[in-house]
């Protein structure tokens, strides 16, 4: 038995790595039980140094040289990289590579092996030092060459936790870049945005591409809203809460895209800084320019949407005085109007004359002006869908009154002096944002004189013989009461008349041989000859001017 021992001992004391006794053992004749018995008392009495693993057949043996190697190797790689994983340890032959990380009392467990504290400590010191001097740091990446995607997060997390998040971006390739840095290079695009913005502030495209966006956006957040406020009413009719059902956002609306990540990459790397500190990783360049896309095209959206809107509030404002411009002449012309109706004695020509004006020029006011109160009330009832009834509903309680008076008035009224009694009333600046002023005698000496140089305009060059004979009694009456007049063509006949109250002879024959002719050029019967339009032209500059003359052009 000594002899069998003592060749035992002698195989396993000159084995560097591990060795299966069994083939040593048939060699030499011994039996398994016998040899895996005297190899365990030499290990117990300390005579052979190693451990027996596997069956009793044919056991492996492991010099304790081999295991000093292993162990050595674990931990010269431990202190030399600062980590170590199951996988490599077992490549290297460690059967038991958690008694092996046991041993490192520094190191923080992962489910891929170990890191050390030491190790997470100096990369700390790498990504401070990154953000501090607004740079990037791509050496965090030697941490995830090893990493399973279980431990990435928490090495991530034990690298960063010291650092303040608000203060650096990691990219997807896990390089961490400053904030501060992001910020230069969005800096570095103002005044490329600026130039954009102007340019597309006027193109139509772009600004289709922008209302849709704005419209979807509006849209999506109403509808966001909706959801939120309210539930869906059960079977038994109760409001479902919102829990009961989930709610998918809608998509977000596309609006005007700036620049590709790959224009932004074209750009920043021609920058001074990129070029002092190129990158080492192909991708660096690309994911901080895929962080920079969605910045600059939220800079650039908010910038187009700023410029849009002064450009549409200058219009808004440029538009407002237009209206009120329009609005206020019509206002004032009806009561100029008003004024002129009461020259007429007989009440059936003045019943005529005011329901041609509320039919036309007061129509007219109401509609422009119902228009501006459907905007400032927020009415959908506007533009070309404009509905006066509809309107009134939207109006301040104490305006109803006056605005239903004043449709009464031009769809079946009689009495223009009841429409601006009650127009007056509804433009108070309690009720709207509108100025509406009536002219003082000066202002509207002034209105008068103007309406009349623009007739006499008119009078050089009209061939119309109807419009002809209205330009010229509308001059004739402004000549004689200092007013206007709004008459339907049937009523010519009783202007005429009134107007030529205090002709003379050859002047009287004028005007009335030009109703004459009006009359019979609309009957077909005939027409007004050149000279006669003359004449009439020469009646109106005699009367205004009170001479004859017989080139009104020269007027």
């Amino acid at each position: 038995v000594d002899r069998q021992a003592a060749k035992l001992r002698g195989a396993c004391s000159a084995a560097t790595r591990p060795v299966h006794l069994g083939k040593i053992m048939e060699v030499h004749g011994i039996t398994a039980s016998l040899g895996h018995s005297c190899v365990k008392d030499m290990i117990s009495s300390g005579r052979l140094r190693g451990q027996l693993q596997g069956h009793s057949t044919n056991p492996v043996f492991i010099p304790s040289l081999y295991t000093s190697a292993q162990n050595q190797w674990a931990d010269s790689f431990y202190k030399q990289n600062g980590y170590i994983t199951f996988e490599m340890m077992q490549n290297k032959g460690i059967d038991n590579p958690h008694s092996v990380i046991a041993r490192f009392v520094d190191s923080v467990s992962l489910s891929s092996g170990c890191v050390s504290e030491g190790a997470i400590v100096g990369v700390q010191s790498i990504v401070e030092e990154a953000v501090a001097t607004d740079t990037y740091i791509e050496l965090i990446d030697w941490m995830f060459d090893w990493c399973n995607e279980a431990d990435e997060e928490e090495v991530l997390g034990l690298v960063l936790a010291n650092s303040t998040a608000d203060l650096f971006r990691i990219l997807p390739s896990k390089a961490v870049v400053s904030v501060s840095l992001l910020n230069k290079l969005l800096s570095s695009f103002d005044g490329k945005i600026t130039e954009q913005v102007k340019s597309d502030a006027v193109n139509p495209k772009i600004l289709a591409t922008f209302k849709k966006f704005d419209n979807a956006a509006a849209s999506a957040e109403i509808k966001t809203v909706k959801k939120a406020k309210g539930g869906k009413k059960g079977k038994k009719g109760r409001a479902r809460d919102d829990d009961d059902e989930e709610f998918t956002p809608p998509k977000p609306a596309l609006g005007p895209t700036y620049l590709s990540a790959q224009q932004i990459e074209d750009d920043i790397k021609d920058l001074q800084f990129f070029m002092d500190n190129e990158p080492k990783e192909d991708t660096t360049l690309a994911e901080i320019s895929e962080l920079l896309k969605k910045e600059l095209n939220d800079k650039y959206c908010k910038a187009l949407d700023e410029e849009v809107r002064k450009k549409t509030m200058k219009s808004s404002k440029s538009q407002q005085k237009a209206d009120e411009d329009t609005i206020n002449i019509l206002y004032n012309t009806i009561i100029l109007c008003e004024k002129g109706l009461k020259v007429f004695e007989d009440p059936t020509i003045r019943a005529q004359i005011e329901k041609h004006i509320l039919k036309t020029l007061c129509l007219e006011l109401t509609k422009a002006t119902f228009s501006k109160l459907a905007e400032e009330t927020g009415c959908p009832f506007q533009g070309d869908n404009l509905k006066l009834d509809s309107i009134v509903g939207y109006l301040p309680k104490n305006a109803k009154q006056f605005a239903t008076s004043i449709i009464t008035s031009v769809t079946s009224g009689t009495d223009v002096e009841e429409f601006i009694q009650s127009y007056t009333e509804l433009t108070d600046p309690q009720f709207t944002q509108l100025l509406v002023r009536k002219l003082d005698k000066k202002k509207e000496r002034n209105m008068v004189f103007t309406k009349k140089q623009a007739l006499l305009e008119q009078l050089k060059t009209e061939q119309n013989s109807a419009d002809l004979l209205n330009i010229s009694c509308n001059l004739i009456f402004i000549k004689q009461h200092s007013t206007l007049l709004h008459v339907p063509g049937r009523c010519i006949s009783s202007v005429v008349k009134l107007i030529s109250k205090d002709f003379s002879g050859p002047q009287l024959e004028t005007i009335n041989r030009s109703l004459s002719s009006v009359v019979t050029e609309l009957k077909g019967e005939g027409t007004m000859s050149g000279g006669d339009k003359q004449a009439l032209r020469d009646l109106v500059s005699e009367i205004l001017f009170g001479k004859q003359v017989n080139e009104v052009t020269e007027l």
